[in-house]
Parts: structure tokens; sequence; C-alpha cells
């Protein structure tokens, strides 16, 4: 049986190497994306074995979530295993290959499919880079309250600082602020990504906590008598105002049509949710107030311009409404296997119309693009991963609210956000997205004994 020393210095190598992937990720787009995420993927496999080594995930998550992720990750694997009985079977909608493999066989190829994946490469990519979240997920639940607590605030750190570089961007219109990234969609604050509908998540999933933590700190000072700990816990309550307001407003200037309507429900559902567990009628005003100032002001400064987009053309003209009439088309015609994992960019060119120019690289909608990949086997994953959603939910019911309370809900919050916003875009395409949304999950679904907070 291991020591608790041992166990403690186990937990922060974990914590240490979960700061680390946090703090290059950023980095993805700016620099090498090839290298950095070569990085990333080489220290989430130390960080995944210091864990499965040292046992830090057990029993601090519910069996069925283990589970679903070990059938989840089997599924995909399937893709990339050499199955000879293949062979001898013609899968649905994949006649065209076959013509091509009957063809290179008359120029004296001798070439077989014997993999579920139709580009059984790309399939070994798109499941390394899984490797990354699937670490932070685990982080997420094996580490205890006080490191949870000191990378949510680097989360929000992290956010703050791309809420800078955003709005400097969006206020100045200067390239040099864009580090050598292409402004996406003209002027507009995007920080440190390829796009701004992906920066846009990113403030979707820290404003949450910034809210919680925020509401939790007033909650406290009204409960606290000590001079000294109410004007600590007053500095807390702006240090977390600052960072909302700060997120908020980025987030509008992103100009995102789909960033701008999450971010204001953002605000609404975790003013909402909160203020009615802080205590009093003073701290529900708190909430209400924040929630004015904060739509009032993004209104009065850009916010009116910004919904100008959503009328500015019929939105069923939208590019992405043909995108995913395509899409269905691919997914009925592959059912039930799909294409394999990362084949979407290929594979839909050959149901893409000559009308319809251009590269597609995605499906702008992540549900779908998964489908079209997977088939049955996706629609698993979505229905699995929703079911498990709504368990965590009423697992979160009754308990104490304390800090960690606050941050497991704000969680919650933040990955129903991503949820919706999923539907719209391909958001988590984005390994810093990805990243800290397992994270997030991690966290949401981890067990936690939620007794009362003084720290």
């Amino acid at each position: 049986m291991r020591s608790s020393p041992q166990v403690l210095a186990e937990a922060k190598v974990v914590f240490l190497l979960t700061v680390a992937l946090l703090l290059i990720v950023p980095f993805h787009a700016v620099l090498m994306p090839e290298q950095v995420l070569l990085a990333l993927e080489c220290i989430a496999v130390i960080l995944l074995l210091i864990v499965f080594w040292s046992g830090l995930y057990q029993k601090k998550t519910y069996k069925v979530v283990l589970w679903f992720l070990w059938l989840s990750l089997f599924t995909g694997l399937i893709y990339v295993i050499p199955l000879p009985f293949l062979s001898d079977y013609e899968l649905q909608g994949r006649e065209l290959y076959q013509l091509v493999y009957q063809w290179l066989g008359s120029q004296g190829l001798a070439v077989q499919s014997t993999y579920l994946s139709i580009i059984p490469y790309n399939s070994v990519l798109a499941l390394l880079a899984l490797l990354p979240p699937i670490a932070l997920f685990f982080a997420g639940i094996s580490l205890p309250e006080v490191h949870i607590r000191y990378i949510i605030y680097l989360l929000l750190a992290i956010a703050g600082i791309e809420g800078a570089i955003g709005l400097i961007q969006y206020a100045s219109n200067n390239l040099v602020f864009y580090f050598g990234l292409t402004p996406s969609g003209g002027r507009s604050a995007q920080g440190t990504y390829v796009n701004r509908d992906h920066f846009a998540a990113l403030l979707e999933l820290t404003l949450p906590i910034a809210i919680g933590l925020m509401l939790f700190s007033v909650g406290r000072a009204q409960n606290h008598r000590g001079h000294s700990e109410k004007n600590r816990l007053l500095n807390q309550t702006l240090l977390f105002a600052f960072i909302a307001v700060f997120i908020f407003l980025a987030a509008v200037f992103t100009r995102s049509r789909a960033g701008v309507f999450l971010i204001m429900l953002a605000v609404l559902l975790s003013s909402v949710i909160f203020a009615r567990h802080i205590g009093g009628r003073q701290s529900v005003g708190v909430a209400a107030v924040f929630t004015t100032i904060s739509v009032g002001v993004a209104t009065t400064i850009g916010l009116i311009p910004v919904l100008n987009r959503f009328v500015a053309r019929n939105p069923l003209e939208d590019e992405r409404w043909f995108i995913f009439k395509h899409t269905i088309e691919g997914i009925q015609a592959l059912f039930p296997f799909g294409s394999g994992p990362g084949t979407f960019a290929d594979v839909y060119r050959a149901f893409q119309p000559t009308e319809q120019t251009g590269f597609v690289n995605s499906a702008h909608n992540d549900y779908l693009e998964l489908l079209f990949d997977m088939g049955a086997f996706g629609a698993f994953i979505i229905i699995g991963f929703l079911l498990l959603y709504i368990m965590g939910w009423f697992k979160l019911a009754g308990e104490h609210w304390n800090r960690m309370r606050f941050i497991q809900v704000a969680s919650g919050i933040s990955i129903f956000l991503i949820l919706l916003h999923c539907s719209m875009d391909f958001i988590l395409h984005e390994p810093m997205n990805t990243m800290i949304f397992a994270f997030l999950v991690g966290v949401f679904l981890s067990k936690r004994e939620h007794k009362s907070s003084r720290h």
C-alpha cells in the first residue's frame, strides 16, 4: 500500500504536468502546430502513465463514466486495426474506393482494404490527438480540490490574457497583435486562435467559472464578520468580476454570432443559478446588477453592430446549411460504420456537389461530423455522453454549496454552452478548447465531498 506522502508527490507531479499542458497549448496556432501537438502528446502520455500506475483516478468518478470512456476509445481503435476478413465484404458507401482498389489491382498492385477507416493514417492521427484531452480528463477526476482550484485560477488567467489580446486586436486592428495569424472575418477579436468562433468558445468555457467564483466570494463576504477577512473577500470579488467582464467584452468583440448569443446565455444562466445559493436578497441583487451592466455596456459600445450580422443576409443562404445537407447524405451512404475518425475532410469530397466551390475541411457541426466519421459508433458516443452529462447534474443535487460545488456547477454550465456551440461549428477541433472541455468534464463528473468551505 502506498504511503500518504507518496500519493501527495504523485498528485503534485500530475498537477505540474497539467499546468505544463495548459501553458503550452495556447501556442498551438502561433508556433508550429505539429511540433506543439507532439509536445502535448508526449506530456500527456507521461501524465497518463503516472495516473494509471499510481491509481490516483480510482474511485474518483463513477464506474459508468470509465466504462463509457473505454468503450468509446475501443470503437475508435477498431478503425485502425487490420481486419483481414474485411476484404471479403463490400462495406456500405465504399463502392468508389472499391473501384480504385480494383484498378490498382489491374495495374499489378496488390491493394486490399483491411481497415474500417477509409484513410487509416488520418484516423491514427485523430486518435493520437485525443491523448492530451484524455490526460486532462483524468487530471480533472484525480487531483485533490486544492490542485483543481489552482488549475481553475490558471484557466481564468489564460482566458483573461487571451481576452486582453483580443480586445487589443479589435481596438487597434494592427496585424502585429495577431502574431502572424490571418485576421478571422475582418476586424474582430480572436486571441491566439486561427478562428474567432473557436476563440469565443474558450471564453464560453471560462466565463461561468469566473461568475461562479465571484458570487461565491460575495456570499462568503456577507457571512463573515471579520474586517480583514471581509476585505480579502472583497478583493477576490473584484478580481473575479474584472475577469468576468473582460471575458464577456472579448467575446462580444469576436463578432461571432453563436459566440455572442452563447456568452449572453452564459451570463444569464450563471447569474440565475448561483444567485440562489449565495444567501440573501443582496446577493441576488449583485447578480442582477452584474448581468444588467454586462449586457448594457456591451450593447452601448458595440453589440448592436455585431447583432446586425444576424440579419445582414438570409441565414438560410449560409454555406454551412448546404454542408449539413451533403454531410447527412454522406452519413446515410456510409452507415453504419462511417468513413473513419478524422477522415471527413477527404471523404466529403465524394459527396460535395460541383456548385459548392472550395475545400470543405469540416462539417461545421461536431455531431454530424462524428456521425459521418463513425456512423452508429458515433451515435453511441453522442447519446452516451449526453446521458452521462444529465447523470452528472443529478449526482450534484442536494450537495453543500461550497467552493468546489460552485466550480463543478460552473463546469456543467460551460459544458452545456459548448454542446450548444458544437451544433453550429467545429469547436472541438481546436486542441485548446478540447483540452479545457475535457478537464471540465472530469471536474464535473468527479466524486467530491461537498463540506463547508472556509478557504
